[in-house]
């Protein structure tokens, strides 16, 4: 039976948004991922498989707790699904080595999953990490040149 787009935005929607990131339901990461799955994000050499994606969350739900995604628009053809997001959240435990700042973040990013057979098989992330350390205050923001 083939899954049509309409379905595969659903999936997205309520699995990986909805109970893997706002619900930090890893265990959703088993039924809503393939096996094979991969996540290219920004910053690692490397894919990072089904676990490792797993380990992201993990850090993110210690890291900022209260995270939450806003799907701000979402698109779909073919087995692709494209989504543009916003995510906001507080600070509250260590991050990538960076204790703790207590500060509200807000950053936008963008994902585009690939289905196979209403599973996610690949993830692609673009993501402005720089402004993110930027609001943790751990990178200096940049100023506009004097005119």
């Amino acid at each position: 039976m083939a899954i049509s787009t309409e379905q595969d935005k659903d999936i997205v929607l309520r699995g990986w948004y909805e109970e893997l990131w706002n619900k930090w339901n890893v265990g959703a990461a088993d039924d809503l991922l393939t096996s094979q799955y991969v996540l290219h994000a920004p910053g690692n050499p490397t894919p990072i498989d089904r676990d490792g994606a797993k380990q992201v969350v993990r850090m993110f739900s210690t890291a900022f707790p209260d995270l939450q995604h806003t799907v701000d628009e979402m698109f779909a053809e073919g087995s692709a699904v494209a989504i543009r997001w916003t995510v906001r959240g507080t600070h509250r435990g260590e991050f990538e080595g960076i204790a703790p700042t207590g500060r509200r973040v807000s950053v936008s990013g963008m994902t585009v999953h690939h289905m196979v057979e209403g599973k996610i098989g690949e993830t692609w992330l673009a993501v402005d990490n720089l402004d993110l350390l930027q609001q943790l205050g751990v990178v200096p923001a940049s100023t506009p040149e004097a005119q």
